[in-house]
């Protein structure tokens, strides 16, 4: 059970990197294109009708620059709670002579989780403070991974607990509604005994 958590911890802090990595490298690739496009987007803007794209270059630019500082921002109160459970290990090491896993460490996995799912929020975090108008293609599918499998557990919750409570009624609410004669339960014997015919 230990070497299956800790080897769970190793995956979850291995995925979080990742997710920081992930977040830094689309933020490099998108403020190269912006770069690139920048000499275009100021000529544009000489133009009647064109004159928007030079805001909204700047916008989107500053949006994605803001993308580091607010990753950092999240991953110092990360590591700051990162660093009470390595203190917390110390502390274990100091006075059994090993580490073990405990309710701690749970948390610790608890807040590797949030941590991969927090650094996928930082492109929202920062349209919030600079909105630039629309997301790109790339950050829509990451949302829309998130997003899907979300309402795709909740519609599976759903339709599981209303399949449970069609077993436990059966076929009440047919017999409710159209009335005793007509339910599949008892129609057979009540018809008979409607229309006149021997038991």
């Amino acid at each position: 059970m230990c070497a299956t958590l800790v080897w769970l911890s190793e995956v979850l802090h291995i995925l979080y990197m990742a997710a920081a990595l992930c977040i830094n490298t689309i933020r490099t690739f998108y403020l190269i294109v912006l770069a690139i496009l920048g000499p275009l987007a100021f000529g544009m803007a000489v133009f009647d009708g064109f004159g928007h794209t030079l805001t909204t270059w700047i916008a989107r630019y500053v949006n994605i620059f803001l993308w580091l500082p607010v990753a950092n921002i999240f991953g110092s109160i990360i590591g700051k709670v990162q660093e009470k459970m390595i203190a917390m290990d110390i502390q274990q090491v100091s006075t059994s002579g090993d580490t073990f896993f405990s309710s701690a460490d749970t948390a610790y996995l608890i807040f590797m989780i949030i941590g991969i799912v927090g650094y996928f929020t930082v492109p929202s975090v920062a349209n919030y403070i600079v909105h630039a108008g629309g997301s790109g293609a790339l950050l829509q599918k990451v949302n829309t991974v998130f997003s899907s499998s979300a309402s795709s557990a909740t519609q599976t919750v759903m339709q599981g607990g209303a399949s449970m409570v069609r077993d436990v009624y059966g076929n009440v609410p047919a017999v409710i509604n159209s009335g005793l004669a007509n339910g599949s339960a008892v129609s057979n014997y009540l018809k008979d005994k409607i229309s006149g015919g021997s038991a």
